[in-house]
Formats: C-alpha cells, sequence, structure tokens
C-alpha cells in the first residue's frame, strides 16, 4: 500500500503542487473540473474560450484554475458566492456549458469524526501516532474520491444561457469619501466598497 500522498496521478499531484496542500477539497475539485470540461467539450464548447462561474471560495476553486485554466486575472473566473459547491463552465461566446453540484458533502461525515480530526490535527493537538493515523485516514479518503463513479460526488446538467459579462476595462472615478480611485461602475451613492463596510486598508 502506498504511503499517504505517495503515487496519485500525475495531473492531480500538479493540482496539489498548484494548491499548496492536501485537503478533500482539492481532490473534489479536481473531479469536478475534470468532468465538467468534457462534458462541456460534449456540448459543443470551446474549450479555448472559457469561463467558470464558482459559488464558494473553498480549496476546490484553485482546482478549477488549475485544471480549466480559468482565473481571476484572465477575467474568466467568476464568483459568485452562494455558499453552494456549485461550478458552471461555460462557453464565454455561445454559453452553452454544464452546472456542476457536489452533492458528496451531504453525507460525508456524518458524526464529525473526520473533520474533529482535521481541526485536532491542524491545531498541533495530536500526538505522532495520531497525526499519522489522521494523514492515514485522510489518504483513503482523497483515493476514494479520485475513484468513485462521478454520480457518486455530484451532478452535472447542460446549461445554455448568456455566459457572465467580463469585467474588463480600467476606467475608474474617485470615491466621494476616501477619495482613491475605483473601477467604473462599482461605486455605491458614490462611495467604494470598504468605504461602505468601514473596512478600509488605507490606514
Amino acid at each position: 500500500m502506498s504511503a499517504p500522498g505517495e503515487s496519485y496521478p500525475d495531473d492531480f499531484a500538479e493540482t496539489l503542487a498548484f494548491h499548496g496542500h492536501l485537503c478533500l477539497d482539492i481532490a473534489v475539485g479536481y473531479r469536478v473540473a475534470k468532468a465538467a470540461l468534457a462534458a462541456a467539450r460534449e456540448a459543443g464548447a470551446d474549450p479555448s474560450n472559457l469561463v467558470a462561474v464558482v459559488g464558494n471560495d473553498t480549496c476546490a476553486v484553485d482546482a478549477i484554475q488549475r485544471v480549466l485554466g480559468c482565473t481571476f486575472g484572465k477575467r474568466n473566473l467568476v464568483p459568485r458566492l452562494t455558499g453552494k459547491p456549485v461550478y458552471v463552465l461555460q462557453d464565454a461566446k455561445s454559453g452553452v456549458g454544464v452546472r456542476a453540484y457536489v452533492h458528496f458533502w451531504e453525507g460525508f461525515d456524518p458524526d464529525g469524526s473526520f473533520r474533529a480530526s482535521m481541526r485536532a490535527a491542524k491545531s498541533g493537538k495530536l500526538d505522532a501516532e495520531g497525526q499519522e493515523k489522521f494523514r492515514a485516514e485522510q489518504d483513503a479518503v482523497i483515493r476514494r474520491i479520485l475513484e468513485m463513479p462521478d454520480a457518486e460526488l455530484f451532478t452535472l446538467r447542460p446549461v445554455h444561457k448568456p455566459p457572465p459579462p467580463r469585467s474588463g476595462g480600467f476606467e475608474s472615478e474617485p470615491c466621494a469619501e476616501c477619495g482613491e480611485h475605483v473601477k467604473l461602475g462599482m461605486l455605491v451613492d458614490g462611495r467604494c466598497g470598504e468605504c461602505r463596510s468601514e473596512m478600509s486598508y488605507s490606514g
């Protein structure tokens, strides 16, 4: 039997390297991204012209970026933070694509024991034996995620609607309160998001 973290598929290992740590959600995101890409292609989407809309801000989104090449910097990764594990992949021109909803989490860890062990491992409360036991348990779940049928992880359904507009352009206007320039169209009542939420980082 392989030691925890060893002998994963090469492209998943590359996704792990991009993300920076081993966790269940990066494995789920990897599976979603691979399946969504295949389904979007089959539906007629151009794989070189994709936009991804993500419903949460978990580790899975790094897999979306790494596998699909959709990133914030290229403006083809769009956060719609509904709190749902939902990922929509579309052709940025035609709008054809696929929506994935991850139902795996609904039945995972019903008694909370895995999450409790994970918190203890992260906080350093486990001794060496406990840490090793948790790593082995985590590795076993990740390998199961990588191997289980798509239908046990998520549901896919086709979508065909206008894709989200890309937030292009560099025009800006000053905030009436702090005076700092803000992307055009993002002021509300003349004020920027930081001033409205009193979360200014300007000092």
